[in-house]
């Protein structure tokens, strides 16, 4: 039986997943256009435009593990806020 290799961290260019380069040109694009924003909306946006977290995190240069973070701690947070709605004033 073969012992598997220890537990390293990956660096987002080590996953063998490549985007196209008009792919990432158009991230690249998008993300330099919402200047400021936070790593969390800079992560929601480039989900909700299909990519996967391997494919983000190699975007934004980080891991997969932190985009997953990132991305839970926005679905938390959003599901906080829809919870407890801000009461209107008249």
């Amino acid at each position: 039986m073969k012992q598997k290799a220890p537990h390293s961290k990956r660096k987002p260019s080590d996953t063998g997943l490549k985007l196209t380069r008009t792919e990432a040109l158009l991230a690249q694009v998008l993300l330099n256009n919402m200047g400021d924003a936070g790593q969390q909306k800079k992560a929601l946006v480039l989900r909700a435009t299909g990519f996967s977290n391997v494919e983000i995190a190699q975007l934004m240069g980080t891991t997969a593990d932190v985009v997953a973070q990132v991305l839970y701690q926005a679905r938390r947070d959003r599901s906080v806020k829809s919870k407890n709605p801000k009461r209107r004033k008249r």
